[in-house]
């Protein structure tokens, strides 16, 4: 999505998914035809949202090679969970171009995107540059937190996505081994919530069917009361797993509990369920 820093603050955005753009286009936001389309318009502060670092490559390229030469500098803000070392080498680039970058990976999921609570994690070196990003991520977020220099944004967003897998992953053993002992699912859900194992897995997203339809039934809808449509994918999960067991490698970090959790990710996404929410490991560990 790309940003104009007029008065108007007119978007232009552009997407690959034709549901997407049919959503922005009902909204009133205009549509580009491609991201060189956005990289030749005059839109001052670019935001981008991609699913892996080969696409970020591929679309920082692109977007860099249709900036016309007498262009203005540009703010380009990468939203994409990413590694640390490829948001350093864009920073780089852009920064070597006359531009300036932030990463600024997100936390909130789905629902905090609908309700425009998320939570940026910044990284950059260009205090000015985050000015002009800013009025736009307080737009679409709650908070705003700077977390460092290029790619420190990347790094916390690995660091809280590895500890809320291993999290997802002990409430769906504790929901399982709670429904095999014949408790309640809501009773335990309620017990947990108000208990020293409360978080964002057990209360925000819990992952038992059970738990998520009383909760849609009081107006509060989850992935599990959709059969785990809509929510963060287990293949994403995935993918940001295998950067964070990257990175700790090389820093030369034991990460005993992330490699096991991506290895159940993993075994989910063989199942098929690559494309379910990351809650779906219940119904893996129930054998499904």
């Amino acid at each position: 999505m790309a940003l104009n820093l007029s008065k108007e603050s007119s978007v232009l955005a552009f997407d690959t998914n034709p549901v997407a753009c049919d959503t922005a286009a009902q909204g009133g936001i205009e549509l580009a035809d491609s991201v060189q389309h956005i990289g030749a318009s005059d839109c001052h502060v670019i935001f981008t949202m991609l699913p892996s670092c080969s696409v970020v490559d591929s679309v920082m390229q692109s977007l860099l090679e249709s900036i016309p030469e007498s262009s203005l500098s540009r703010v380009m803000v990468d939203c994409s969970t990413v590694s640390p070392s490829t948001s350093r080498r864009w920073h780089d680039t852009w920064k070597s171009q006359g531009h300036a970058m932030l990463d600024a990976p997100v936390s909130g999921g789905v629902k905090g995107a609908t309700d425009g609570t998320l939570t940026f994690m910044v990284g950059c070196d260009h205090d000015d540059a985050l000015q002009r990003a800013q009025p736009f991520l307080n737009n679409m977020g709650q908070r705003v937190v700077p977390c460092g220099g290029p790619g420190a944004g990347a790094a916390t967003k690995l660091c809280n996505n590895l500890a809320l897998a291993a999290q997802m992953i002990g409430i769906c053993e504790a929901m399982n081994l709670g429904e095999a002992l014949d408790v309640d699912p809501v009773v335990l859900a309620e017990v947990i919530n108000t208990s020293t194992a409360k978080c964002w897995s057990s209360e925000v997203s819990n992952p038992h069917p059970a738990v998520a339809a009383a909760k849609a039934a009081s107006g509060v809808d989850s992935p599990a009361s959709r059969d785990y449509e809509g929510g963060f994918g287990v293949a994403l999960m995935l993918k940001d797993l295998g950067l964070a067991v990257a990175s700790a490698q090389d820093a030369g970090v034991a990460l005993p509990m992330t490699a096991t959790s991506k290895e159940l990710y993993k075994m989910t996404e063989l199942r098929g369920a690559g494309h379910k929410d990351f809650g779906y490991m219940l119904q893996f560990l129930k054998g499904k």
